[in-house]
């Protein structure tokens, strides 16, 4: 019924009579580069759930233009792996989870660190020499974690997330209180070993270099992988993933600092002294981050202090995380850093990446609204217009049944939110160049009450997707060099229940209130 009376409305909106005045003109101006990884995704659990043997799954997210899949190293168990007790003998409440989220029977804390590390332990402490060595890497999950992120034809951006017990300043494990935000219960990664800063920041930052080296290059008769991308460390402003209590300053994050910087080192050692083009075109980031504030702080405070040797800390990027269920918080959160990078001496040319994002996971607005939809499609319009590379949506796919986050429900049928990115992935034409929206500073549009992104694909078409966040519909037109456009086709997505549909073009489209149009000149 809905739809009948859209369709009736924009069909005389065909007919609207000479001079009626638009709410919103769109006018296109001049073309910048747009990164096809705006449309990229963040996943905890897409090697240990089998992702690539799930052939619905693959189809429905290669149809939405995957370009990117930020994975790590380790795994951020949060809700999978899950054992009955904590090491303080807590009884947790684990039989509300289904089977496959549970850690094997038996199994204890130091088993579970034991099958993520990727150092093996022999109980000594590692040298610099044992780095070199071959037979004390661990990397059949890592590599299982490429492989499926290639199998969905996307390109592995890694996050180095993990400290082996092997090389952690901490050896025994401890899972209780954790500190700031992760129940002991639901976070077994968080066990005072996996999260705590290195012994010797030299010998972790050798084992990092031998850790990517062997995974881009191939060791032990695997051939390399394709990950182009590694950033260092997931939140360390935040406990459960960067203990304090083995931090150098109360309150700090001096060891991390120390370790980022120190492996950041070596680790551009390594890709200046390669002849494998592989390891030439690797990128190194700073993060990632729980927050736009930290990334600020220390892009500042690493351009303004050069190291002790000489010169600034090399990194190619800078990534942090955003969630919030208003938009334009994540948008000015994302411009706080731009604005960081463009003022900066020595990172002017650094790539920016907003590594997590969505709404706020814990009290989120219901996912079978219009909000997610309207709300990914403004921050990504945002991303576009401050020219980030990199942004990985939380998550894509619930893993399980109880799970109310992905684009892709666990039965495999598509959320309100996929139907969002099928737009974007349409506005995100193979070539395609982000044009400027005159009055659309940093993606905005009205104020608080819209969003656009303009492309033009190398099919030539120009596509205009248009966020209407207000409570009432909008009359929308397109201009370019001054003058009026037509559309040559439009697609409204309105109605969570319902997938996108087309609509009669106009000159004058009208733009329903809580909805998102696609709109296709040339």
């Amino acid at each position: 019924m809905k739809r009948a009376l859209l369709a009736l409305l924009v069909a005389g909106c065909a007919q609207s009579p000479p001079g009626t005045k638009p709410d919103w003109v769109v006018a296109l101006g001049a073309p910048s580069p747009l990164s096809p990884a705006l449309l990229g995704h963040y996943e905890l659990s897409g090697a240990l759930f089998h992702y690539d043997q799930n052939a619905a799954l693959k189809d429905a997210m290669q149809a939405l233009g995957f370009a990117e899949w930020r994975v790590g190293v380790g795994r951020w168990e949060i809700s999978t792996r899950l054992l009955p007790t904590t090491d303080d003998g807590r009884t947790c409440a684990v039989s509300q989870f289904p089977p496959e989220s549970l850690a094997p029977v038996n199994a204890t804390t130091l088993d579970l660190i034991a099958s993520r590390d990727w150092l093996i332990d022999d109980g000594n402490p590692v040298t610099i020499a044992d780095t070199a060595n071959d037979a004390r890497y661990q990397l059949a999950y890592v590599r299982s974690v490429l492989d499926v992120a290639k199998a969905f034809g996307a390109r592995a951006y890694v996050d180095l997330d993990h400290m082996p017990r092997a090389l952690a300043i901490n050896r025994t494990p401890f899972r209780g209180g954790m500190p700031v935000g992760v129940d002991a219960c639901l976070g077994t990664w968080t066990n005072r070993v996996s999260n705590v800063r290195p012994a010797d920041p030299n010998v972790f930052a050798a084992a990092a270099v031998g850790l990517v080296q062997r995974l881009v290059l191939g060791s032990g008769g695997e051939p390399g992988r394709d990950a182009p991308y590694w950033e260092l460390w997931n939140e360390p402003e935040l406990g459960y993933a960067w203990d304090p209590m083995y931090e150098t300053t109360p309150g700090k994050i001096d060891a991390w600092v120390q370790m980022a910087a120190t492996t950041l080192v070596q680790l551009d050692a390594f890709r200046k002294s390669a002849t494998d083009a592989r390891v030439q075109g690797l990128k190194f980031g700073l993060g990632s981050f729980a927050s736009a504030a930290t990334a600020v702080t220390l892009l500042q405070g690493f351009d303004a202090n050069p190291l002790p040797g000489g010169g600034n800390l090399p990194f190619d990027f800078v990534s942090f995380h955003a969630y919030d269920n208003d938009p334009t918080v994540i948008v000015d959160a994302m411009a706080s850093v731009a604005a960081a990078r463009a003022a900066s001496t020595h990172y002017r040319n650094v790539e920016l990446s907003l590594a997590e994002w969505n709404t706020d996971l814990t009290n989120g607005p219901p996912d079978s609204t219009m909000e997610r939809p309207l709300h990914h499609a403004t921050v990504i319009a945002g991303a576009a217009a401050l020219a980030l590379e990199h942004a990985h949506q939380s998550i894509f796919y619930d893993f399980y049944a109880p799970l109310p986050f992905g684009l892709v429900a666990n039965d495999g049928t598509p959320r309100p939110l996929y139907h969002a990115y099928e737009l974007l992935q349409r506005a995100f034409a193979p070539g395609a160049s982000r044009l400027a929206v005159d009055g659309a500073a940093n993606g905005l549009f009205a104020g608080s009450d819209g969003a656009v992104l303009a492309t033009r694909g190398s099919d030539g078409k120009r596509r205009v997707l248009v966020i209407n966040r207000a409570n009432a519909p909008r009359l929308v037109r397109v201009d370019a060099g001054g003058q009026p456009v037509a559309p040559t086709g439009v697609t409204l997505f309105d109605d969570p229940a319902e997938a996108p549909h087309d609509v009669a073009p106009s000159a004058l489209v009208t733009v329903p209130a809580q909805s998102l149009a696609l709109i296709v000149l040339d």
